[in-house]
């Protein structure tokens, strides 16, 4: 058994795409382009859905990996243009994890406390989001203050769906995603906006800052290298009036009083029933 394999989901070349050593690159959505070879390992091999690539993302890479990929130790998953910024190795891993359970990515932003659900909203909808966590409570009941907490209450993300943990945490978040996912994908409406096909994809990458505040796992967020310059061009007045922002956002949260539950607005609850859809644990 390997120490720590990480993949690297890809779906082009690129020269800065790691494949050696930990690295394993995976070509997602290849059952849809099979004339297309970067030589990396596939994600159509076994038990897979790649021909969802489209509208899942790195989603598909995860679930090959899960599937397929031989068991190692701790497991991870970075992009083709994005790693950890830290020599992550066979022989340091053990120390690097130690008193922690994940290693996340940190890149450096706050949120308002109802930012979160708010951002992912405006990426799907009002719709998308209340479907997704009626469907993610009626599986969890167990998790509701861990869902609240993290979308309406904390300001802490872990974002691009990267992280390194152990294989036994790895195969209990699968289980924690997959099921909402699949069951999400059969009820959702599909949207006509080629963007919003990613809809289901946009919700995956909600789920591991929601894996890790309902199951109440200790985290080491690491800065974000990212192979070009784009996580570095924010211009100054940008920087400047996010840093205004964070300020506010401390002051509103000393006083602002912690939500406990989700209340669905009369006007998406009809527009589902409009829909055909029922909400079994939001009302």
């Amino acid at each position: 058994m390997d120490k720590i394999s990480i993949i690297v989901c890809a779906h082009k070349q690129d020269p800065c795409t790691r494949n050696s050593g930990i690295y394993k690159a995976v070509q997602v959505g290849k059952a849809l382009h099979p004339e297309l070879d970067l030589g990396y390992l596939c994600d159509n091999s076994g038990e897979n859905i790649s021909d969802k690539n489209p509208n899942w993302c790195e989603l598909t890479g995860l679930y090959w990996a899960w599937k397929n990929l031989p068991k190692s130790e701790y497991v991870g998953l970075c992009h083709y243009r994005r790693y950890f910024d830290l020599d992550i190795t066979a022989e340091n891993i053990d120390s690097l994890m130690r008193g922690i359970d994940l290693l996340t990515i940190d890149n450096g932003t706050m949120l308002s406390k109802r930012e979160r659900a708010q951002n992912l909203m405006m990426m799907t909808s009002q719709e998308d989001f209340y479907l997704f966590a009626d469907i993610f409570l009626t599986k969890h009941p167990e998790c509701k203050k861990g869902f609240v907490d993290y979308f309406f209450n904390s300001r802490r993300s872990f974002p691009f769906q990267m992280f390194v943990m152990k294989w036994e945490l790895f195969d209990e978040y699968c289980q924690f995603v997959f099921p909402v996912l699949f069951e999400f994908e059969q009820i959702a409406k599909e949207h006509g906006y080629t963007r919003q096909k990613r809809t289901t994809g946009y919700i995956g990458e909600w789920f591991l800052g929601l894996f890790i505040y309902c199951k109440m796992l200790k985290t080491r967020q690491v800065p974000l290298y990212k192979t070009d310059d784009s996580v570095h061009s924010f211009s100054l007045k940008y920087r400047v009036s996010r840093k205004l922002q964070q300020i506010l956002y401390d002051l509103v949260g000393l006083v602002s009083r912690k939500k406990t539950d989700v209340s669905v607005p009369p006007a998406v609850l009809v527009g589902l029933r409009a829909d055909g859809i029922e909400l079994h644990s939001l009302k």
